[in-house]
């Protein structure tokens, strides 16, 4: 009688657990259909639905104290970036990220996000951590170009040379990053660097005011220094020899006044600014023109009350 009893006993207790595992298993089964439908809905662009689904499985998970799958964070957060309700969606990706999750697309929508914000720190955090886990990814020519802008936005201007040198041909070749550069250049004494950058925004457009303003003031003051070294020259010895020698060294400089002078008035011209016509009135005082030396005197002078 005792062993019938045992044996009622076990077959009842294979039973139950027969009973729980085939519950679990049917619950099993519910979540992964549900997650089904969820990614379903994402590829199918019906986001909201997806997030409502995606949530009902997190909070599965979290009723019965478990471990919520850092990705339904991810995938949550990518159906309320793509419905429109960024910054909630940053929330989701944060979460994504404390439980270890790491995903090229959430990063790149992360930056997207921060840069449309114009959090700078948040979006250079972003930026950084993206070229640290993907060298090679798909939106690293993006992503260099961005961090480029950052760091010059910042005044890191050395992080922003060096980035410099990374950047894509389609970003060094850009007007706006060309002059960002020689701003940077500049601020970091590589003359050099920066007069050829001024050098290539006046071959890109002449009336870049950058390579403008280079190119004018180069073409000005090399004439400018050889005339005064010339007119230094005969009145330190002043024989007619020397008058001879000095009429020899001034006059092909006429040409260069000339072409200075053309320059420079249009620098004034497009970008009215008193420097410049201080430096017109200069030339045409070389160039003999004393009314128009008089004209741009004045200019410059009331540009300046």
């Amino acid at each position: 009688m005792k062993t019938g009893r045992g044996v009622f006993v076990m077959v009842l207790a294979v039973h139950i657990v027969a009973v729980i595992l085939s519950g679990c298993g049917s619950k099993m089964k519910a979540l992964v259909a549900t997650r089904q439908d969820a990614d379903l809905m994402y590829y199918q662009k019906d986001y909201l639905n997806a997030f409502d689904k995606y949530c009902e499985i997190i909070e599965s998970h979290v009723s019965k104290k478990e471990t919520v799958p850092a990705e339904l964070y991810a995938s949550a957060g990518k159906c309320l970036y793509y419905a429109d309700s960024k910054t909630e969606a940053m929330k989701y990706f944060a979460l994504a990220e404390n439980a270890g999750f790491e995903d090229e697309q959430v990063l790149l929508l992360q930056i997207k996000h921060y840069g449309e914000a114009d959090n700078l720190s948040k979006e250079l955090d972003r930026l950084e951590k993206y070229s640290a886990l993907y060298p090679d990814g798909i939106e690293i020519a993006y992503v260099n170009y961005r961090r480029y802008l950052r760091y010059c936005e910042m005044q890191e201007y050395g992080k922003a040379h060096l980035r410099f040198q990374s950047l894509a041909d389609e970003y060094r070749d850009d007007v706006a990053i060309l002059e960002n550069q020689h701003h940077v250049c500049e601020k970091l004494n590589r003359q050099d660097e920066a007069d050829n950058i001024a050098r290539q925004l006046y071959n890109m457009n002449p009336n870049n005011l950058i390579g403008l303003n280079y190119m004018a003031y180069d073409a000005y003051i090399t004439t400018e220094n050889e005339y005064v070294a010339a007119i230094k020259a005969y009145e330190s010895n002043k024989t007619t020899a020397n008058y001879k020698i000095m009429q020899q060294k001034t006059a092909p400089l006429v040409a260069r006044y000339k072409k200075a002078k053309e320059m420079y008035t249009r620098l004034y011209t497009l970008y009215k600014r008193p420097y410049d016509a201080a430096i017109l009135s200069r030339i045409c005082t070389r160039l003999n023109e004393k009314q128009n030396a008089a004209y741009y005197d004045k200019l410059s002078k009331n540009n300046q009350k």
